[in-house]
């Protein structure tokens, strides 16, 4: 198994080359990498090796950061020419438009850009490259994620299928012990299957609550075991004391919903630690990389394709009962008012403030973005997130809808993969999501979303690339399990003490929130109401995170 760091510096060399993540390249490998870099200026020897991973190159004069194209592993560098992994080693003080667009869930918005969450400190973009000497001397774009017009679909699920089953084999031929997270959803069951080439026997592991189980996964987990003798099925029963919002640690570098919510991932890291494993899977990432959000409408509209978008429309609705014309109108309609009037439109409602209400779902199933729960906002922090909105809408993109979605969720799922490394680290085990593999993300996104979605079938990329591989069976779910009620159990569970924190409140008295209508939420929550889930985990996150680094933000 790699470690997360490694450094090489060949003697007769006057670079050196350090990578950061999960890089399978032995030492003498990427000695070669940095000489064929050094000769020929060419990034691919350094960052094309198997895994996930970010680098940095020494040379005279000249330091390059990589920057990984997932975003699973940030560098980060200030206007000096200083660098380093995480952003607090270069300032402590707070970006408040950052800390402000993380809280009102709009990511999606790109309006955090290079930002970190301190000031004066930014990140490298996914996918570029910065050069940086007596100051920052330049940046480029060298590997980001996009679709390529000359790839099929075809193409692209061979390209998927080597990528996967090499991020798979990688993992089971560097552990010591090799264990697998086994929900019975498609996404961890398939690495599972893929595991089994090269080891002899899998240990796979199910949780579940007693108290409210997910029978389908667990019915579907022990009938895929049944059929392959080589797993060695193990399942973790979640005790209340391990459901959502029990633990409420600051995990990570920053507010993140995940660091509130993983006593189930901790106790499934812990039975791995206590088989003996080394390296646990997880199927963390692939919804993101293998599912097409619905704002791939918007591009279908936005091309004219609206024959494909009309069937579409009506086999998403059909699903869910709705009108199939009120998706395909708003389609046309967002189409129509594009990226940047969407901006001003999202400025002008933080600038109003007042009561949001729930989103029809032809609203936010076509949408750019989360809608910000406004009316939870100070007016300062709406006002500094309108004019960052503003700001942005005026600078190009040429990313579709659908793409920009599934970059900023990819980046996302790396703040969660930086939660689960940490907690199981703690426990003993090193933590890998092979979905997050740059090279599987990049022949997932190889076809852009309005190509490789298709309504009647889940996930169909993943289908046509390992059909032979897995099992039918695994590769014909169309359904996942609803996890809900253990959200609603362990936040009923931890009420008293999340009353007390937000009757306190840290956001507040940073000057981010309303707290009245997030208690309000939260009592609707406790009261088992409908509530946005979303917004109210990451309120919770940031008052977490807040306490426990409450002297930097006190110098704040």
């Amino acid at each position: 198994m790699p470690p997360a760091r490694v450094s090489t510096r060949p003697p007769d060399s006057t670079g050196s080359l350090e990578v950061f993540g999960q890089c399978f390249a032995e030492e003498g490998v990427l000695a070669r990498s940095l000489a064929e870099f050094t000769e020929t200026g060419d990034h691919r020897p350094v960052t094309g090796h198997v895994g996930c991973y970010s680098a940095v190159v020494r040379q005279p004069g000249v330091t390059t950061l990589f920057a990984d194209p997932v975003g699973q592993f940030p560098l980060y560098y200030d206007d000096s020419g200083r660098h380093g992994t995480k952003a607090v080693e270069l300032g402590t003080a707070l970006d408040r438009v950052y800390l402000a667009t993380r809280l009102a869930c709009l990511d999606g918005a790109g309006l955090l850009g290079n930002r970190s969450l301190r000031a004066g400190v930014r990140r490298v973009r996914e996918g570029h490259a910065v050069r940086l000497g007596d100051g920052v001397l330049g940046e480029e774009s060298c590997a980001p994620l996009s679709a390529d017009p000359d790839v099929t679909t075809v193409d692209a699920a061979d390209m998927l299928r080597d990528a996967l089953v090499t991020a798979v084999r990688a993992r089971a031929r560097s552990a010591r012990k090799l264990v697998s997270d086994f929900s019975g959803g498609l996404d961890s069951t398939t690495l599972a299957h893929l595991a089994l080439d090269d080891v002899t026997t899998l240990p796979v592991l199910t949780h579940h609550n007693p108290d409210s189980p997910v029978l389908d996964d667990l019915d579907r987990a022990e009938w895929y075991v049944r059929s392959e003798r080589r797993f060695d099925h193990q399942l973790v029963k979640v005790s209340p004391e391990h459901l959502p919002y029990q633990d409420l640690a600051s995990w990570g570098d920053e507010p993140h919903a995940a660091s509130i919510s993983c006593g189930p991932a901790s106790l499934r890291f812990s039975a791995a630690a206590a088989l003996g494993a080394d390296l646990h899977l997880m199927g963390e990432g692939g919804d993101a990389v293998l599912w097409a959000p619905g704002a791939y409408f918007i591009d279908l509209a936005r091309r004219g394709e609206l024959v494909t978008l009309w069937r579409h429309c009506f086999a998403w609705a059909r699903m869910r009962n709705r009108s199939p014309l009120s998706v395909f109108r708003q389609s046309v309609v967002m189409a129509a008012l594009g990226r940047r009037r969407a901006l001003l439109r999202l400025a002008g409602t933080l600038d109003r403030g007042g009561p949001v209400g729930d989103p029809p779902w032809e609203v936010s199933v076509v949408a750019r973005w989360d809608v910000p729960r406004v009316d939870w906002l100070t007016a300062d922090t709406r006002s500094l997130l309108a004019a960052q909105a503003r700001e942005v809408a005026e600078r190009e993109s040429d990313v579709d809808a659908g793409e920009s979605v599934v970059l900023s969720q990819l980046r996302l799922h790396g703040l969660t993969q930086q939660v689960h490394r940490e907690v199981g680290e703690q426990a003993g085990v090193a933590v890998h999501a092979p979905f997050l593999d740059t090279a599987v993300v990049r022949a997932a996104m190889a076809v852009p979303a309005h190509r490789r979605a298709d309504p009647a079938v889940a996930k169909p990329l993943l289908k046509k690339a390992l059909t032979g591989l897995v099992p039918e069976a695994v590769l014909s779910r169309e359904t996942k399990g609803d996890y809900s009620s253990d959200a609603y159990r362990g936040l009923r569970r931890a009420a008293p003490r999340l009353r007390r924190l937000l009757a306190d409140s840290a956001a507040a008295d940073f000057g981010l929130i309303e707290p009245a209508p997030v208690r309000q939420a939260l009592e609707d929550a406790v009261n088992g109401l409908r509530v946005p889930w979303g917004a109210l985990n990451q309120v919770l996150a940031v008052e977490v995170w807040l306490r426990a680094n409450a002297r930097e933000v006190a110098s704040a």
